[in-house]
C-alpha cells in the first residue's frame, strides 16, 4: 500500500536533503533503514514542476537519491513490501457484523489503522484479508460462522471498505466499532463528535479550580449521562496496589508535550524526535497554566480490584473525553501509571504529579525492540500496557437501535503477560492466576453497570 506526503516548508526555513527530512518527520525508522528502503527502490518523489510561465502543475514521477534537495509541493512516496512491517498479532474476535457496521475485539499488538511503520499490517487490513471465519460470540455461547455461508459483501467476492470510527492505540486491546459505508461512518462519527462537543462545553463549567480534581463525583455522573450518544469505559491494570474502593477524578488538560516545551526548551533535545507523538498533563486552572496548554479532559479511575503481592490494581476508567493518550497520562498524573506503559511514567509512585513522557531514544528502543516491561515482581513482566476497551454503547446508524457490548480483558491482557509458572506468590498461586483472580474480581464489580432495557448486548468472556 503506497502511503504518500506533500512536502512543505516555511520560506524561511532552509531547503533539506529527502534523508534528513524523512529521518526527522518519521524516527520510528533508523537513517540507516531509510537508506535501506531507498537502495531497495521502496521512496520515490514525485516532482511539482511549473512550466516556463510559472502557471500549471506539471507532475512527473521520478526516483531521486537520498541527498536530493526536497522543493516545495514535492509529494514523496514510499511503498514497502508488507513482509518489512513490523509484525502483528491478527488474532480478532468479530462480535458483530451486518451490512453497515462491524464490532470486533483486537489484540493490543495490532494498530487500527495506517500510521506510522504500519500500513497493511493494521485491523483494517486483518479486515479486509480474512477470507476464512470469524470467531462469533453471543451471549449464548460461541459459534463459529464461516463468512462464505454468509449473506453480507464479505463472502460475495466484493470488496468491503472499513472506515474506522474511533481509535485504540496499538497496544490497546479491546472494542472497536467499523463502519462498512462512508454514510454508516458519517453517522457514527457524528455521534462521538456531538457527544465530544456537548461534554467538553459543560466541562469548561466545572473546570479551572486550584486542586486536581476539580470535578466531583455527582457531577462526573451528571456530565456522563448527559449526552448518551456513545459509552466507553475501559478496565486497565495500574502499576501500584490502591486500596479497593478508592476514587480519583483526574482533571488536567491533555496536549503535546512540545506546546510547553518550544516555550522554554527545558529538556526540549530530549523529545524533539517525538515531539507530534508526546502528551502531557497541564493544570486545568488558568492562574497556573496562563498559556492554556492542552484541552479539557477528565477521567474517573475507580479501584475494583488490588494485590499487595504483585503490586498493581485493576481499574475501571471512564471518560468524559477522548484525547489522545488521555487514560495513561491522568493514570501516570496520580501516581499509578498502566501497567507496562513504554512511553509515560511517574517520578512519584503512588503520589500526585510525577508524570513524565522518557525520553525519545528510550521509548524508540522499546518499541522497535518490543521490550517486555517488568515492575518489580520478580518473573513477571508484559509485553505492552495493560489496557483494554471493556464497554462500549452507540446507536446503529440506520436501525437506531441502542447496541451495548462488553469485552472481558482476561485473554487480551494474560497473553501478554510473561510469567514463571512454577514461582509461587502467595496460596501456592502463580502471579498470573493472581492476576486472573484480580481480573475475576473487578469483571464481578462492573456487573453493576446497568444494562438498559431494549438495548441489544453483547458479550464477550474467553
Amino acid at each position: 500500500m503506497v502511503r504518500s506526503i506533500r512536502y512543505s516548508r516555511p520560506k524561511a526555513v532552509p531547503p533539506e536533503l529527502l534523508i534528513d527530512f524523512l529521518c526527522c518527520r518519521f524516527p520510528y525508522l533508523t537513517r540507516s533503514a531509510w537508506e535501506q528502503h531507498a537502495r531497495d527502490g521502496h521512496i520515490s518523489v514525485i516532482k511539482a514542476a511549473r512550466d516556463s510561465c510559472g502557471a500549471g502543475d506539471n507532475r512527473h514521477g521520478v526516483v531521486v537519491p537520498m541527498d536530493y534537495e526536497l522543493q516545495q509541493n514535492d509529494e514523496i512516496c514510499f511503498n514497502p513490501p508488507r513482509h518489512l512491517e513490523p509484525d502483528i498479532n491478527e488474532h480478532v474476535v468479530v462480535l458483530h457484523s451486518d451490512e453497515a457496521l462491524l464490532v470486533c475485539v483486537k489484540n493490543g499488538n495490532l494498530p487500527v489503522a495506517e500510521g506510522g511503520r504500519y500500513s497493511a499490517n493494521t485491523l483494517v487490513g486483518v479486515l479486509q484479508r480474512l477470507a476464512g471465519s470469524f470467531t462469533w460470540e453471543t451471549a449464548n455461547g460461541t459459534a463459529e460462522i464461516c463468512l462464505s455461508k454468509a449473506t453480507n459483501k464479505e463472502t460475495c467476492g466484493l470488496k468491503v471498505n472499513y472506515y474506522p470510527v474511533h481509535r485504540l492505540d496499538k497496544e490497546t486491546s479491546g472494542l472497536v466499532v467499523l463502519a462498512k459505508s462512508a454514510d454508516a461512518a458519517r453517522i457514527l462519527s457524528g455521534q462521538f463528535e456531538r457527544q465530544s462537543q456537548v461534554l467538553n462545553a459543560q466541562l469548561t463549567k466545572y473546570t479551572g479550580g486550584e486542586s486536581l480534581t476539580v470535578v466531583t463525583s455527582s457531577q462526573f455522573d451528571e456530565l456522563i449521562t448527559m449526552d448518551k450518544s456513545v459509552s466507553k469505559s475501559y478496565i486497565a491494570v495500574l502499576d501500584g496496589s490502591v486500596p479497593e474502593g478508592n476514587e480519583f477524578i483526574v482533571c488536567n488538560r491533555v496536549g503535546l508535550l512540545w506546546e510547553e516545551l518550544k516555550d522554554s526548551m527545558k529538556d526540549a533535545e530530549k523529545h524533539t524526535k517525538l515531539k507530534k507523538l508526546k502528551m502531557a498533563c497541564y493544570h486545568a486552572s488558568v492562574e497556573k497554566n496562563q498559556q492554556l496548554y492542552g484541552r479539557p479532559a477528565c477521567s474517573r479511575i475507580r479501584i475494583l480490584s488490588s494485590s499487595d503481592t504483585l503490586r498493581v490494581s485493576v481499574a475501571r476508567v471512564d471518560i468524559l473525553t477522548g484525547r489522545t493518550h488521555q487514560i495513561r497520562l491522568h493514570c501516570a498524573q496520580i501516581g499509578f501509571p498502566v501497567l507496562g506503559d513504554k512511553l509515560y511514567e511517574t517520578s512519584t509512585p503512588g503520589a500526585v504529579g510525577g508524570l513524565h513522557a522518557v525520553a525519545d531514544d528510550i521509548y524508540l528502543y522499546r518499541a522497535r525492540e518490543t521490550v517486555s516491561m517488568s515492575w518489580g515482581v520478580e518473573g513477571m513482566s508484559v509485553k505492552r500496557h495493560l489496557l483494554h476497551a471493556a464497554i462500549l454503547t452507540f446507536t446503529h446508524p440506520t436501525t437506531r437501535e441502542r447496541l451495548e457490548f462488553f469485552a472481558a480483558p482476561h485473554e487480551w491482557f494474560l497473553s501478554d503477560v510473561e510469567c514463571d509458572e512454577a514461582t509461587k506468590l502467595e496460596e501456592n498461586k502463580s502471579g498470573t492466576e493472581i492476576l486472573r483472580d484480580l481480573l475475576d474480581r473487578a469483571v464481578r464489580g462492573l456487573a453493576s453497570h446497568h444494562f438498559q432495557e431494549k438495548v441489544i448486548t453483547t458479550f464477550c468472556y474467553q
